[in-house]
């Protein structure tokens, strides 16, 4: 597998626990913005582990746009809910920062977990995460302004990422946040202005962390709580 299992905590954790086993399924792959990793009803046939990069999980609409309700980094997995008796991706999840990770097939993960216990715990709270996500953004997107909600993006995405610097377009990082494309761009602009960020040509790189998160709305700060506990969850189960 080389080293670069070690990027991913779910990942790592598995290759200590079950060394030779995660050595010989393990596959890496990578991806550009744009690639599908899972489709909404298609059955769930690989467990997706990025190593770098982010992957969103959207809610696709019928007009064809798309809201994002979660974002994949290093720390977590897409396709765990195979675990707990899913068959199927609820949501579709696409690559938008680009990277590489590692899959598994899902027959493996499930005599994973069927073998120990503790890779079923942290599974189970690595669904707890996304499904976290998906409730703060949903509340997020309900209450809170647009200014704020670009800035705890921004912060969001670079914590899920493990990098300082994004690229993306304005359309599609309207299109995540259900927003006009005009008002990313002007509300961008002014967190430029006051020296949070460079912002040009896709290319989003924080200046500022602490004064964009001054910026920010709660949920930047609700969501970073929620994936300690999880971890630390974590560490109590897998000791």
């Amino acid at each position: 597998m080389g080293g670069l299992h070690h990027h991913n905590q779910i990942l790592s954790y598995l290759h200590r626990r079950f060394p030779d086993f995660i050595a010989d399924r393990a596959r890496q792959f990578s991806f550009v913005h744009g690639d599908i990793i899972g489709e909404a009803g298609q059955p769930i046939d690989q467990v997706f582990f990025p190593s770098s990069g982010m992957i969103s999980i959207v809610v696709d609409l019928r007009e064809g746009g798309r809201v994002e309700a979660a974002m994949v980094g290093p720390a977590n997995a897409i396709g765990g809910s195979i675990v707990f008796g899913g068959r199927a991706h609820i949501n579709t999840s696409f690559a938008q920062l680009p990277g590489s990770g590692w899959s598994l097939p899902a027959t493996d993960m499930i005599e994973l977990s069927n073998r120990d216990q503790a890779v079923r715990g942290v599974m189970f709270n690595n669904e707890q995460y996304l499904m976290a996500q998906a409730q703060q953004t949903a509340a997020c997107n309900a209450r809170h302004v647009i200014p704020r909600r670009l800035a705890t993006w921004i912060l969001r995405a670079i914590d899920a990422s493990e990098t300082n610097e994004l690229v993306l377009t304005q359309e599609y990082l309207a299109q995540m946040l259900g927003v006009q494309r005009a008002s990313v761009s002007m509300f961008a602009g002014e967190l430029q202005d006051k020296g949070f960020i460079f912002y040009r040509r896709g290319r989003v790189r924080v200046l500022d962390r602490e004064g964009l998160a001054r910026e920010a709305c709660e949920c930047h700060m609700t969501l970073r709580s929620q994936a300690a506990r999880l971890s630390e969850a974590d560490l109590h189960q897998t000791s």
